[in-house]
């Protein structure tokens, strides 16, 4: 008796999804060869190299904290916040974003800057993408880990961190599902490129990053909770200064992921044939 299709479909989505998850491992030599070029493209040239990937966040960090601490002093309510320092709120949330903005402004020219690479050489391309997202985390890791360590001198350690490791990984998984979807998108829609900038500068604003969500008029919020960064800023609020995790919006950032990821693969798949043809 034949297979349904739904049955069909749903193996299709299964194996394509592993073949995802095992590309770093079986390629991991070209995988991790791709991260190290376009780190070291980043600095080229310069004399300072990777140092300035330590340096320009910590001096970011430190005139943040300076000008909202020192200089403005704005305070927060630490009952709606987590804490009465504006510095502290708008980090948590400003350094995972910069990251998957990163990775977004990059993801136009992930194919396209390759395009003699891809119509040349027979390799999976579904590195691209992904080292396309490693690289930005990587890079803004190193201001998040140094921010962490002066969360922990303010006295913001808590067991609840032990959450962070899953919120961090399931971010990841949800920018790879965008930077997937634009960088496909691109080969065939160049206005992308033009686009991404603006586009992420009003998500920006419509993300609670530099305001908490109960600054916004009540018959408004709606709009910022669908939102799809909404949850997981929040969850980095959550996490790393109301010292707990809604696991209802846990099941939001992983429901949005999934949706996005595996939606975003599909496209990928179905389209990448046409690639060559079109680059």
């Amino acid at each position: 008796m034949p297979r349904p299709f739904s049955e069909i479909a749903y193996m299709n989505i299964f194996l394509i999804l592993k073949r995802w998850i095992e590309i770093p491992i079986h390629y991991k030599t070209l995988f991790w060869g791709f991260v190290r070029n376009e780190i070291k493209g980043r600095f080229a040239g310069s004399i300072g190299g990777f140092v300035w990937s330590l340096l320009t966040p910590l001096a970011n960090l430190l005139i943040y904290i300076f000008v909202f601490s020192v200089v403005l002093k704005v305070r927060l309510k630490p009952m709606e916040t987590g804490t009465d320092s504006f510095a502290v709120y708008f980090l948590t949330g400003l350094l995972p974003w910069t990251a998957f903005s990163e990775a977004l402004s990059s993801a136009t020219d992930a194919f396209l800057s390759r395009a003699n690479l891809i119509t040349k050489v027979a390799f999976p391309l579904e590195i691209l993408p992904m080292s396309g997202v490693i690289v930005p985390f990587c890079l803004n890791g190193l201001g998040f880990l140094m921010f962490l360590i002066y969360l922990i001198f303010k006295g913001y350690f808590h067991m609840v961190w032990i959450w962070l490791p899953l919120v961090v990984t399931v971010h990841m998984v949800f920018t790879l599902g965008m930077v997937c979807l634009i960088a496909s998108l691109s080969v065939f829609l160049r206005d992308i490129k033009q686009f991404i900038g603006t586009a992420l500068s009003l998500w920006f604003f419509l993300t609670p990053i530099i305001y908490p969500l109960s600054m916004v008029p009540e018959k408004l919020r709606w709009a910022i909770k669908i939102n799809p960064m909404y949850p997981f800023i929040e969850l980095y609020h959550q996490v790393l200064l109301h010292h707990f995790i809604s696991f209802t919006m846990l099941a939001y950032a992983l429901g949005l992921m999934l949706l996005c990821f595996v939606g975003s693969v599909i496209f990928f798949e179905r389209s990448k044939y046409a690639f060559a043809d079109v680059l």
